[in-house]
Formats: C-alpha cells, structure tokens, sequence
C-alpha cells in the first residue's frame, strides 16, 4: 500500500468513525448529493463560453484500450445492453429541459425523478402536481373531456407509445429526502405494506414499468434490512400484478447504489439481488466541496487520495452476491469545480457558479473557455484546467465515456446509468450516445402500455392509440363468494392473492377490508391487516 493510498483510507475511515459515534458531519468522501432537487432549480441556467477547441492531453493510458479494435469489442457485446437516464422533475424549469427534448434513441430506460415518502406511514408522495400532471405541452388540448393526465407523465407515456422497448420508472428518494430520514418507515412491516400499496396504485395510475428506489443510504443494519424486506415484498406484489394483468412482461425494480462503504455496507446484498432486476452503482461525486482539495469525481480505478473508485465498489458487490450482469455502471453528465486551485490534488478556494447550483457544471458547458483536458487512461478519468484563471473542473469526456462502456462490457455488467439527461450534450459530443456505441446491441424489451383501471382518462385509453388489451386473468380470480347481505359479490379470501388497501374478502361467513398490501395474511390473524366489517 503506498503512503498516499494508507492516508486515503485512513482519512475515510475517520470520517465514517465520527459519523457513526458522535454525528459529526464531516463532508462525507462519495456523498451523492447531486441527486437532488437543488435549492436554486427555478433559477434560468447560467450559460458561459466554452472551449470549442481545447488542447487534449492523455496523462496515461490503459494496456488493454491500446489493444481493443472494433472487433474485439463486437465480441464481446451481450445483447440487450441496459440504457438507464435520470429524468427531473425540475429540469423543466430552470434547466428549461422537457420531455420533448429527450432523444430515446439510445436510452432504455428512463428513470423519473424524484418522488418522496412519508417517514412514519410509508406513503409515497409525488413532489411536483404541476410538473408531474398538468403542465400542458405543444398538442395538449385544454378542452378534452374526462379527467387526464397532462404534465411530463402523459408526454414519457407518448414516448413509450412511440418507442416500445422504452421503459419508464418511478424514482423515489434522492439525497434530501434520505438524509431527512424519509426512508425510515423501512423498519415497519405496515409501513412497508404502505408504500408497496401506493407503488402498485402509482404504476397503475400512471404507465410506469416499474419501481427505481434511491435510498442514500441505509444508515443502520435494521434500515439495510428493512429495505431488503420491501424490495422483496415489492417483487412479490409486482410479480402478482403482472399476473393478474396477464402481462408477460415482469415491473422492473432498480436501485441506486452508493460506491463508498458507508453507501453500501448496510446493504443486504444477496437478499436484495434476488427481488431486483438493476442496481444503478452510483460511480460519481468521488469529490466536491466536502474535500480540501481538488479531486477526480468519477475515478474507475485508484483514487488514494479519496479512497473511492469504482472498481473496489464494483468488486465489493460482486464479492457480496450481486449479479454482474444486473449492475449498470452510473456515469455523470456534469463536472465538479474547484477555483483558485494550482490543480489536482492541490488546495482551492471556492467552488464557481456552477450552471444551476455553485460548483456543478453540466456536461454541455464544458470545457469551459480557456481551459485544457486532460484526460486519465490508465484511472479512467478527466478534467479540464485553465491555468490563468485556476480553474480545476472534474468530469467525463466521451472518450472517457466509452471506455468506462467498455469496461462495464468487459466486467459483464448490464450497461449504463446517466445523471441526468438535461445535462448532456446533443450529437456527438452526447455521453450517452458515445457510451452506447461500446455496449452495443441494447435492450429490447416491450414496455407496458395497459393500465385499465388508472385513474386518468387518457392512460386508460392509451392516449388514443387504442383500445388497450385486457389486464384480467381468469385464472387468478378467486371464487365469489355466493352469500347474501354485505358479502353477495364479494370474492373469498385466498391465500395467493394480492389485496391492496381497500380490497375487501370474505372469510368464514364475514366481510373483511384490507388496510394495505398483503398476501396470505388470515383475515383475524394477528397482523391486523384486516378490519372486520361485521357478518355477511
């Protein structure tokens, strides 16, 4: 171990020692907090001048990206590569990005940004009503009868129907809502039953393909726990869905995950892998303002300065039972700054204005005006710096970006994840699309566009494309229960179904509601999911 990488270690372990022991918050080495909703979204983003044709330096290079050749990696593709992106519900504002500006071309999946949930009861909470249903887009009518969806959730819905093998998932938590203790509720078996509840209903209301859980991070052995019960009853519900849908295609359960211990040593890892179909590794904010110094933010390799790279978080997972190919490799769609800095490794002052928020650049500003790259092929990382303004500026370029695609191909993983899309650049300076062509063929299953008993007009009848095939399943309904009074039509209870909160039963000649999800839980047993709503 050399002196740099002992004193790396030491000084993570230090801060994880007075985190846990005394609460003191140190500026957390890999803390994340990007994913967030920043105080300052509404504000128009700041535009600068940028470097169109900067001096490129290569610091080192890797052995293996002097060998590969075109047909090496065609080799080495998989078919049906993932393509993850993070969409914000705030982007609409300042950021002045829209769900119109999206080019799916090389996405597969897109991750919508950020729901909360109540700590106590597990209830989830959409953040936005404006953005998320009413906003009205170019083609919106103001006029259409019935109750619809507008706002960014009926245009993502229109991009599935245009695209078909284009998912879209809910995204729940992020930074602020986990550090505010939102994810609590995750020790409570109801409160579990709760979420899981709201979580079918959203998916039903809404067109979502799934489930994206962002808890920054378990905290506790019993939180870590906690959030391995809920994907794995999560997985059981979704899987009941589907069933009862007759959809042959299963909802998709995702996680971001962190990089640094403290992200992940909580984490019930086998458990969890068996419930959920992706983990997001969240392979970025490596450095930023928490640090003294003026760091690599996105290092696959080495990093003794921080502790952190991706490779030891990778190798950390797999080691702990996750499967390489359900793990996609984040990669970020911006630069972290540091000013008055005489450059990497070196002290700063100050962080700059930042696009949106201070010291965070999007990707499509960079390099900044004056400055050079230079770029790490043997860490897999880059920066730019602009000597007479002192001006350090850690993020990917798309050589960058391709190789770390690369390297998720080579490690078998299951593609890429971007944070997040109004932040990348459009043609062929686009990460995504540079990353997109290592991994190669991409993932092409359906999504789904059958959601009978949302509650929206327009999601029930596909936005007008058609009539949507039916969800029910013959085989699956319970037999109704021939009695009179209160229980005439009611369904009786069966031990492998699916009740939401409000589904009602009927067991041993009585009525029964369910308070939230259960399945196989008696009717008067002791879990007291039930209410007795008296005789038939």
């Amino acid at each position: 171990m050399t002196a740099g990488s002992f004193l790396g270690r030491n000084v993570l372990l230090a801060i994880i020692l007075l985190n846990a022991f005394f609460g003191i918050d140190c500026g957390v080495v890999h803390a994340t907090q990007i994913m967030r909703r920043p105080a300052t979204y509404r504000n128009k983003a700041k535009t600068f001048a940028m470097e169109t044709a900067p001096r490129m330096f290569t610091v080192a290079r890797r052995e293996e990206e002097e060998s590969a050749n075109h047909t090496a990696i065609l080799d080495k593709r998989a078919t049906g590569k993932a393509s993850f992106a993070y969409f914000t519900n705030w982007g609409i504002y300042g950021a002045n990005f829209q769900p119109t500006d999206i080019q799916t071309g090389p996405i597969t999946h897109i991750l919508y940004s950020f729901a909360d949930t109540n700590p106590t009861t597990g209830n989830i909470i959409l953040t936005d009503p404006y953005a998320d249903e009413q906003k009205h887009f170019p083609g919106d009518s103001w006029s259409e009868a019935g109750n619809n969806l507008y706002g960014c959730l009926k245009q993502l819905y229109l991009l599935k129907l245009q695209k078909r093998n284009l998912k879209v998932l809910l995204s729940i938590g992020g930074w602020t809502y986990s550090q505010a203790g939102h994810f609590n509720f995750v020790e409570s078996s109801s409160a579990r039953a709760t979420f899981i509840n709201d979580a079918l209903k959203l998916i039903e209301d809404y067109g979502f393909d799934g489930i994206d859980i962002d808890y920054e991070y378990p905290s506790t052995s019993a939180r870590g726990q906690g959030l391995a019960d809920l994907v794995t009853s999560l997985r059981t519900a979704l899987n009941q869905l589907a069933s009862r849908k007759r959809d042959t295609v299963p909802y998709l359960i995702t996680a971001a995950v962190g990089a640094g211990p403290q992200g992940y040593s909580n984490l019930k890892v086998p458990q969890m892998n068996a419930a959920m179909d992706y983990w997001n590794l969240m392979a970025y904010d490596y450095a930023g303002s928490w640090l003294t110094w003026a760091d690599n933010q996105a290092n696959v390799y080495h990093g003794a300065r921080t502790g952190i790279n991706t490779d030891s978080a990778l190798t950390w997972y797999l080691q702990n039972g996750a499967t390489a190919s359900k793990i996609n490799l984040g990669i970020p769609l911006y630069g972290r700054a540091f000013e008055n800095t005489d450059g990497l490794g070196k002290p700063y002052s100050g962080i700059g204005p930042g696009t949106i928020e201070p010291g965070v650049y999007s990707y499509k500003a960079l390099p900044l005006a004056g400055a050079q790259v230079y770029q790490n092929k043997t860490d897999i990382t880059a920066y730019s710096y602009d000597s007479a303004k002192k001006e350090f500026v850690s993020y990917d370029t798309p050589s960058i970006a391709k190789m770390k695609a690369l390297y998720a191909v080579n490690k078998g993983l299951g593609g890429t994840m971007f944070w997040e899309l109004s932040q990348d650049k459009v043609g062929s300076g686009s990460l995504v699309s540079s990353s997109v062509e290592m991994l190669g063929t991409l993932d092409t299953t359906l999504n789904h566009i059958s959601f009978p008993n949302s509650k929206w007009d327009n999601v029930r009848r596909n936005m007008g494309s058609g009539t949507s095939p039916t969800s029910s399943n013959p085989g699956n309904t319970p037999t109704t229960s021939p009695g009179t009074g209160q229980c005439a039509g009611v369904a009786g209870w069966s031990s492998a179904t699916v009740y939401l909160g409000g589904d009602k039963a009927s067991y041993n000649g009585r009525l029964w509601t369910a308070k939230w999800w259960t399945q196989n839980e008696t009717p008067g047993g002791a879990s007291g999911v039930w209410t007795d709503n008296g005789a038939c």
